[in-house]
């Protein structure tokens, strides 16, 4: 019973959004409490369970990996009720509790969640890329598009094979058919939001802080990959649009202009933190955390990009201060740390400095690996920060409670 409740802890954590690098680490905390000898090892999908004890036995739980905050705060309810030292639940509650998040619904349903890329998309064009009103119309409708084809992707598997780079097809396609009325730059990031690989690049790059090889390399690998399928897609679709209307003009990343008043920025942004954190499935009542954390280290981004003109530095600082504010909220309200700071994270990582490296790569412009080398140091960066704000808050790590944060 014992094994079956780490079983469980396992396939929770890793359906449910936890970062690869923390899950051992808590699995081990818990066997540790369960009085287990019990040995972790994770790569991206499969996690091997070694026990140790007077019944030696090899495990391999198989599990997609995915987000939903809200279950993942429950599921960490019951890690941490499990691993206290005078426990008040047994094994078998915790199993129970266990079987019924995995039975429940998600959090929010399929067409939600498309709406919620659909808005995403459509704020995301003139809070991040100054785009203009009819630049945030056409966001929004290619986000829509976007969504639905993920929903699509996941009900068919034939499709999701080439879901990255049909969507970025016809994104590039449409974005170009309505070049003189819209930025090609904002539309086309905006409308991919939601697909950037900068998230997944800075969780590699973590993994490979934290000494996890194996599988920070495979996960770096892949959102190098990644970022090229979306920038091939890029490329196919402009060239296929310039074969049909070759007066057509050159497609390039230039700066969006608009002419929106800038405190309409402050009105949108919370609403790109409710887009971004209903993608990642938390709960409305998890929406305030998230949107404060975004909100400060967007600031900080602003306001240290007028002082400052290393990016890298900036993003450091803005990611520590992200950091920092998601330790500081675990230590005060005793929730889940993770769950302000998925947001916040989302919002900083440099997954369109990726896509447009990409794009020009395979355009063979010289642009293309500077590009590259730009994603990758930003995302090094931020990891540095997240890693140094745990650091000042918990110096000796936390002990009490089962720990999951970057």
């Amino acid at each position: 019973m014992k094994r079956q409740v780490l079983v469980s802890l396992c396939k929770s954590f890793i359906l449910y959004g936890a970062p690869c690098h923390r899950i051992e680490q808590s699995l081990d905390q818990a066997a540790h409490m369960l009085g287990l000898e019990a040995t972790f090892f994770f790569i991206p999908g499969i996690m091997m369970i070694c026990f140790g004890d007077l019944e030696p036995r090899t495990l391999l739980v198989r599990c997609p990996q995915g987000f939903d905050m809200g279950k993942l705060a429950q599921v960490i309810t019951v890690a941490n009720d499990l691993c206290k030292e005078e426990r008040r639940v047994t094994i078998q509650e915790c199993i129970d509790r266990l079987d019924c998040i995995a039975r429940s619904s998600p959090t929010w349903s399929p067409w939600a969640v498309v709406l919620a890329h659909a808005c995403a998309s459509l704020l995301t064009t003139p809070v991040m890329f100054n785009g203009s009103w009819m630049d945030t119309a056409a966001s929004g409708a290619l986000g829509l598009m976007v969504g639905t084809l993920a929903l699509v992707a996941e009900k068919y598997a034939s499709y999701c094979n080439i879901f990255e780079i049909s969507t970025a097809i016809l994104v590039a396609f449409v974005t170009k058919a309505l070049d003189p009325w819209v930025c090609f730059t904002g539309v086309t990031l905006s409308a991919t939001a939601t697909l950037l690989p900068g998230y997944i690049l800075t969780m590699a790059i973590m993994e490979l802080s934290a000494k996890h090889v194996i599988t920070g390399t495979i996960r770096f690998v892949y959102a190098l990959i990644y970022a090229l399928f979306i920038g091939y897609g890029l490329e196919i679709g402009t060239s296929i649009y310039d074969a049909v209307d070759p007066s057509s003009s050159p497609t390039d990343f230039d700066t969006c202009i608009s002419t929106m008043p800038h405190w309409l920025y402050i009105v949108m942004f919370p609403f790109v933190a409710i887009s971004m954190a209903t993608t990642l499935g938390a709960t409305m009542d998890q929406w305030p955390s998230m949107i404060c954390c975004s909100a400060i280290g967007f600031g900080t981004t602003m306001i240290t990009s007028k002082v400052i003109t290393n990016y890298q530095i900036v993003g450091t600082i803005s990611a520590f201060s992200v950091g920092l504010f998601g330790n500081l909220y675990l230590k005060v309200t005793g929730d889940l740390a993770l769950v302000p700071l998925s947001c916040g994270i989302v919002l900083l990582v440099p997954g369109s400095v990726g896509i447009q490296g990409a794009y020009y790569l395979i355009r063979q412009d010289d642009q293309g690996t500077s590009f590259a080398i730009q994603m990758v140091v930003a995302s090094l960066g931020i990891a540095v920060g997240l890693f140094t704000a745990t650091l000042l808050v918990y110096p000796k790590g936390k002990r009490q409670r089962v720990y999951l944060s970057y």
